[in-house]
């Protein structure tokens, strides 16, 4: 009897022991995740017609195959104050500290991703009144003796991405309830970036 009662015994208590340490595993394997930083992909968005742009604006302005042409996307900033194909997609996300961005730009167009204190003009001036910003921001141009504007440098907080590349974007620090961004060529394009630990603070 005694035998017996071993032969039953002993194997529960080994596949007890196996199932606790696969559980532990996989909790530990949660833990490690939980402690990763979240990375989120910001797309910077456009759908430029190749021909009518260049011819436009300049050779090289787009590549890539949007369909919009030149004379459309005027048309439709000066209605709407906006270009709703020229886009930061998401345009508004809420994210912890420590969070990194990834940005791609999967239009035709070179754009920039700007940090700005408060949103404004880009450095094309004429984009700009047409858009509803009359004002540059600071962040994005220089306001020449003559009233000419000229793109500040790029830096971490000033990124130049051309069609078709992916960079690494910024990562959120522990700073203020609200961080933005913007393209500094299409000053419509826009980023709102809320911090999570701040919206718990406000709700303590």
């Amino acid at each position: 009897m005694n035998t017996l009662r071993k032969r039953i015994v002993f194997p529960l208590v080994v596949f007890v022991c196996v199932i606790g340490l696969g559980f532990a595993a996989r909790k530990g394997a949660r833990a490690d995740e939980s402690d990763k930083p979240d990375v989120i992909q910001i797309h910077l968005r456009d759908f430029c017609d190749p021909p009518t742009f260049n011819q436009a604006v300049g050779p090289g302005t787009c590549i890539g195959s949007g369909l919009m042409p030149f004379a459309t996307f005027l048309a439709e900033l000066g209605e709407e104050k906006s270009v709703g194909e020229w886009r930061f997609n998401p345009n508004t996300i809420h994210v912890e500290e420590g969070t990194k961005l990834v940005l791609v730009n999967r239009g035709g167009e070179t754009h920039t991703f700007t940090k700005v204190e408060e949103f404004g003009g880009g450095f094309v001036a004429p984009l700009n009144a047409p858009s509803g910003n009359p004002v540059p921001a600071p962040e994005c141009a220089q306001v020449l003796g003559d009233g000419s504007l000229v793109p500040q440098p790029a830096g971490p907080d000033n990124l130049f991405l051309e069609a078709g590349e992916t960079e690494p974007g910024p990562t959120i620090g522990d700073g203020e309830k609200q961080t933005r961004f913007q393209c500094c060529v299409h000053p419509w394009m826009r980023l709102v970036v809320n911090h999570k630990h701040e919206e718990h603070q406000d709700h303590r």
